[in-house]
């Protein structure tokens, strides 16, 4: 019994040696094959063309597992020169045959790595697609996660039916891919931004307003007369520079609005859209109950030049508390970052009421 209980213990711990041994040999091979690979990568990503072509045979040498383990770690979203390079190196290797048969797995942690991979291959949209539509939420937010801003380009109305998803992590991924993309989403967000449910309107309002285009105001408008007060706020972000005086009728409604974030919101575009025909409506909400509503008035005012300046010091001369001591906080301001002079802040005379009479009338 003792012989046979050492010679079981014996047999385990040479087991234990020789597997750990077998084991620790193929994880320090790994490891040298993988800063090999990532030697080489570093360098082909900016060589020339005359040296890329040797380099591309060391990354063909190097095997497709170690390639897809260190271009997991590899940022999503390079310049425009390092993503075409990293294209023309890793895309062309065996790695692009790998990531085509891990989308095809049964097992969706295998469709996970080939989502994070899509980033290196050319051509993908069709793997893309099947992707998006993948049954599992992980890999449907892989997919969206790897998309630079040609993809997001591409896919928007994929990206738009996304906010929609059911589960919260693709729709969070999704309403981000939409916020990291440029002008070429400026025609998908005319397009599906009516489309959207009540409920998504405000991730689409977002997504307008971070792209800032004229050319959104008429899907933008509609929304001002929303019954939600998030939906009404994110109307004035998103409202746009450069419309024409007579597309602006609606921000009166957003000003006079009953609440509060909705109208310091839209003070807040009055100043970025230069709007100074609204001087007037901005000055009167310096006696508004919110101290934020009147803080914004007077940030506001501060920002619409000469014509904002009279505003804040006809306030001075009125009978309202609130109004008279934010305009002078103002006003103190504007002298002692020296973008008014201390003599040309004096009581108004006459020559302001053309412009109170026009405020009041707007």
């Amino acid at each position: 019994m003792i012989l046979g209980s050492l010679a079981t213990i014996c047999t385990s711990l040479f087991l234990y040696v020789v597997v750990g041994s077998m084991v620790d040999a193929y994880q320090n091979r790994r490891k040298r094959q993988e800063a090999q690979a990532m030697e080489v990568l570093s360098r082909a990503l900016y060589a020339d063309h005359a040296q890329l072509g040797p380099l591309m045979e060391e990354m063909r040498s190097i095997p497709s597992q170690v390639l897809l383990s260190i271009a997991m770690h590899v940022p999503l979203h390079f310049d425009d020169q390092l993503s075409h390079r990293l294209l023309e190196v890793v895309g062309n290797t065996t790695a692009r045959r790998k990531v085509g048969r891990l989308s095809r797995s049964r097992f969706w942690p295998r469709r996970v790595r080939a989502a994070r991979m899509l980033q290196v291959l050319p051509e993908s949209d069709g793997m893309i697609g099947k992707l998006l539509q993948d049954p599992n939420a992980a890999v449907r937010a892989s997919t969206i996660e790897s998309f630079d801003t040609d993809k997001i380009a591409r896919f928007a109305g994929e990206l738009f039916a996304a906010l929609d998803d059911k589960h919260q992590s693709v729709r969070f991924v999704a309403q981000q891919a939409l916020l990291r993309g440029d002008g070429r989403l400026v025609e998908p967000v005319r397009e599906h931004l009516p489309k959207l449910q009540p409920g998504l309107i405000a991730p689409g309002l977002e997504v307008a307003a971070n792209l800032g285009d004229p050319r959104l105001l008429a899907v933008i408008r509609p929304h001002a007369t929303s019954e939600d007060p998030q939906v009404r706020r994110l109307v004035a972000a998103a409202t746009p520079f450069g419309i024409p005086e007579e597309y602006l009728g609606f921000f009166v409604g957003l000003l006079a609005d009953e609440d509060a974030t909705v109208r310091v919101a839209a003070i807040e575009a009055v100043a970025r859209v230069q709007a100074q025909w609204l001087a007037g409506r901005v000055g009167s909400a310096l006696r508004d109950r919110s101290y934020e509503v009147r803080r914004a008035a007077g940030n506001c005012l501060a920002q619409l030049g000469a014509v904002g300046l009279l505003v804040l010091r006809d306030a001075l001369t009125g009978d309202d508390p609130f109004a008279h001591d934010m305009a002078q906080q103002v006003i103190d301001g504007l002298v002692v970052d020296g973008r008014v002079a201390a003599r040309d802040v004096h009581e108004v005379s006459a020559e302001l009421d053309p412009l109170t009479q026009w405020g009041a009338a707007a």
